[in-house]
């Protein structure tokens, strides 16, 4: 059996390999390039609005849940281990020059994540409790006329539910952190963490948004909080870490560290990379949730890029500053969770250990009641009967608890490839529906002019 599974972890090697390989990474920038030409560069010019979006009041709808809550949500499904351990795996592999490519990236991510909730939200619809539902596959289905290709879609998100990043990825590395520093087995960890989440998504999505509302915010502050008071401690050293990102960046061969020796290839690679696989703009998922907002479109399109910015641009930007103004020597052999913990130790010496773990845990946990959440809509999206998704549920909880027992470097392999895969039905179904999402924003942009024209006639008049 052990021989089997190493084999299909060399498999996954491959396919991993060629999924975020460049041209995969030349798609996705590509597209965001695109759409950047056709929104008139929406990401840049209305970026206040952006800010600002996922705190205005709801535009009159019919959602499930406010856009509060849909944000909340899929930041929480974002924002998980990747955004602390991801972050610093990939200045390991790529040099300091990572961080400029995956917060450039970034902004090219900002305009696909808009394009992709405005289509979720456009194409919505109600399931038989009432409840509203949205997703690639409904675009998918009623604005292509496709039936194949929503399968394959929802298949593939699926199983990142279930293997991937939505469940036995997180939760095994954080039952092997907390193992290795409370001494607490493996097994007991994941039950904890099992039951927590099982009482989080038991009921409707309402509630379920509630709690992402209150638990996103907080994990946010406490892990923003605490990587502000090692950067402030070592800010005199935040000058030369910024010129070194910029000259990692853009240098052909960078001082060697790490892995081996950085290059502007390798720098771009992982940036771009990291930063997809930290927001999620292209795969499809958090158009899920951002579905179930009442906003319209583009209301709802621009809480999605809020989402992306505050993710890589915000929160993985403060984890790669925290680490490379921490002065750790990079080339010292150390993991990703080592290297983290080592940066947290500048300030909390040896206390930093458990403070990572458990903002490890909390992030886990916050993440996975949302790709939960993803993997539910899916198998109702594929068979209608509901013991289908009990039968989801079980299998979902059972793979939680036991998956300790699992190798963990094969399963981030695997989340890699899953999300890659993810992304290739959706965003061919994006880019086919482009003209709906370029006449929606150009539609918003004309309903706005008419606004000012006729406050400035009002004012006229008075």
């Amino acid at each position: 059996m052990q021989q089997l599974i190493s084999k299909l972890y060399t498999i996954n090697e491959a396919v991993s390999a060629f999924v975020w390989g460049v041209p995969m990474l030349v798609l996705f920038l590509g597209v965001g390039v695109y759409f950047t030409i056709c929104t008139g560069g929406l990401q840049f010019r209305r970026l206040r609005d952006i800010l600002r979006a996922p705190f205005r009041s709801d535009a009159p709808g019919s959602g499930s849940i406010s856009a509060f809550s849909a944000v909340s949500g899929a930041l929480a499904g974002t924002l998980g281990i990747g955004n602390i351990v991801g972050v610093a795996g990939a200045i390991l592999l790529g040099g300091p020059g990572v961080v400029f490519w995956m917060v450039a990236s970034a902004f090219l991510c900002m305009i696909l994540k808009y394009a992709e909730t405005l289509l979720a939200v456009r194409y919505r619809t109600r399931n038989e409790r009432g409840e509203t539902v949205g997703g690639p596959m409904y675009y998918m289905r009623d604005g292509l006329s496709l039936r194949l290709l929503p399968a394959v879609f929802c298949l593939l998100c699926l199983a990142t539910a279930l293997f991937g990043a939505g469940n036995v990825t997180q939760i095994g590395t954080i039952s092997h952190a907390v193992e290795d520093t409370f001494g607490i087995g493996g097994l007991w960890v994941s039950a904890a963490c099992a039951v927590c989440i099982l009482l989080m998504t038991g009921g409707s999505v309402k509630r379920l948004g509630n709690v992402f509302a209150i638990l996103t915010p907080l994990m946010s502050i406490l892990f923003m909080a605490a990587s502000l008071l090692v950067l402030l401690r070592n800010i005199q050293r935040l000058p030369e870490v910024l010129v070194l990102i910029l000259r990692s960046a853009f240098s052909p061969r960078a001082a060697a560290g790490g892995v081996g020796a950085y290059t502007l290839l390798s720098a771009a690679k992982y940036g771009v990379s990291r930063g997809v696989f930290s927001n999620e703009a292209g795969l499809g998922s958090s158009p899920i949730i951002h579905a179930a907002s009442g906003n319209t479109p583009v209301r709802q399109g621009m809480c999605g890029a809020f989402e992306v910015f505050f993710d890589t641009v915000v929160m993985a930007g403060l984890t790669a500053l925290t680490i490379l103004c921490s002065g750790v020597d990079l080339g010292a052999g150390m993991s990703p969770t080592a290297l983290t913990a080592a940066a947290f130790g500048t300030v909390f010496g040896r206390a930093s250990s458990e403070i990572l773990t458990v903002m490890l845990v909390v992030f886990a946990v916050s993440s996975v009641p949302c790709w939960y959440f993803y993997g539910e809509k899916c198998v109702e999206y594929l068979w209608k009967r509901a013991g289908a998704k009990r039968v989801y549920r079980i299998f979902f909880f059972a793979l939680m608890v036991f998956c300790p027992l699992l190798r963990l470097d094969g399963l981030w392999d695997l989340a890699d490839s899953l999300n890659g895969l993810m992304a290739v039905p959706n965003l061919i179904a994006v880019v086919m529906l482009s003209r709906e999402v370029i006449a929606a924003t150009q539609g918003e942009r004309g309903r706005r002019d008419a606004v000012r024209l006729l406050a400035g006639r009002t004012r006229d008049n008075i």
